[in-house]
């Protein structure tokens, strides 16, 4: 179970570096716009990095059906155990698009007065 966590952490870990390298390379790091004091690029970047990790999700729970549809004979963990662990990546996922979503919400509330969008 501990391997487990270790290689969830690390996947998102990478999922995130992954992510942030390209976001530096577009021009929209977090960190150029925390240093800009650009709180509205940050909600926007924060439920952009939301919807994507809310994609993964999906992803991992269409994985975990898969296994339980499609059983795999004479393997050493059966399809039950792989089911469980795509889930459990999935609900990560979705963990970590609630704090991002929960970042993009805390900026929306720090725009200058009269920003819309």
């Amino acid at each position: 179970m501990m391997k487990v966590r270790g290689m969830l952490t690390l996947m998102v870990f990478g999922l995130l570096v992954g992510m942030s390298g390209c976001a530096e390379m577009a021009g929209t790091s977090p960190q150029r716009m925390i240093n800009a004091n650009d709180h509205n690029g940050l909600a926007n970047y924060y439920t952009q990095q939301a919807q994507e990790l809310r994609e993964k999700a999906k992803q991992w729970e269409f994985t975990a059906e898969y296994y339980e549809k499609h059983p795999e004979p004479g393997t050493k963990t059966d399809s039950a155990q792989h089911a469980a662990h795509c889930r459990t990546i999935a609900q990560n996922y979705l963990k970590a698009a609630d704090e991002a979503e929960a970042l993009a919400r805390e900026h929306r509330a720090m725009r200058p007065h009269g920003m819309i969008q």
